[in-house]
């Protein structure tokens, strides 16, 4: 379990978390939403040690990560940024082969995201977008890591690809932690949702209950699904 006590984040005069105390939950997937700048994609690079908290403290189980050697903690962790940070200089294969510990050989990995061989050889500027996002996400899992964190990853796809790839998300049985602004997709993907709101929790529970809701921002994004 990943637990946040207290944690703060400031960047200059700029409070970015402020007091943010969460648990998520092993094998359980969690939804991040809420407007931009909301400290969404924060909370995911403070728990990856890109960025290290202004205060409090985040644990995995019983442990500061602070204790852990970064590199050491990113070997547990795959992660899928916004910008998918796919390497130009290096093939498909090579981007998944390079963390590979996976049971399954890299073409299998591959395979289960739907890319062929034949795109294993290709660098990223000659695959599609959608294909550029299955190697991201291939390249995450390829450690068998026992957290997934994904930072609005398929925000610039089409709607019949995102929804192909959230379903590949959902088959994965791992501690997933999802940022989106897309309330449809943190409700379809999230068994548990935390809403954001100017670095602080705005509503943190299971995502049915998000209806009952009375906070207004809150009811203004449920209002999009009409």
């Amino acid at each position: 379990m990943i637990h946040l006590e207290q944690v703060c984040f400031r960047r200059g005069p700029s409070v970015i978390l402020d007091h943010v105390t969460l648990a998520f939950e092993n094998n359980r997937r969690t939804a991040l939403i809420g407007r931009s700048g909301s400290g969404k994609s924060t909370l995911l690079r403070l728990i990856n040690r890109l960025l290290e908290p202004t205060s409090g403290q985040i644990r995995f189980g019983q442990q500061p990560i602070d204790s852990v050697h970064p590199l050491e903690l990113r070997r547990s962790i795959g992660f899928v940024s916004q910008h998918l940070g796919l390497f130009p200089h290096w093939t498909a294969r090579q981007q998944i082969a390079r963390f590979h510990q996976h049971s399954q050989g890299v073409e299998e990995l591959a395979a289960s995201f739907g890319l062929a061989p034949q795109h294993l050889d290709r660098y990223p500027h000659q695959l599609s977008g959608g294909q550029q996002q299955r190697v991201a996400i291939a390249r995450a899992l390829a450690s068998n890591p026992p957290i997934l964190l994904l930072d609005e990853p398929f925000s610039a796809l089409d709607p019949i690809l995102r929804r192909d790839l959230q379903d590949l998300i959902l088959t994965l049985d791992k501690t997933i932690v999802f940022v989106t602004h897309d309330l449809r997709e943190a409700l379809r993907i999230g068994e548990q949702l935390v809403f954001l709101r100017n670095g602080k929790i705005a509503f943190n529970g299971p995502a049915p209950t998000l209806a009952a809701s009375e906070d207004p921002e809150i009811r203004a994004y449920l209002e999009t699904l009409r």
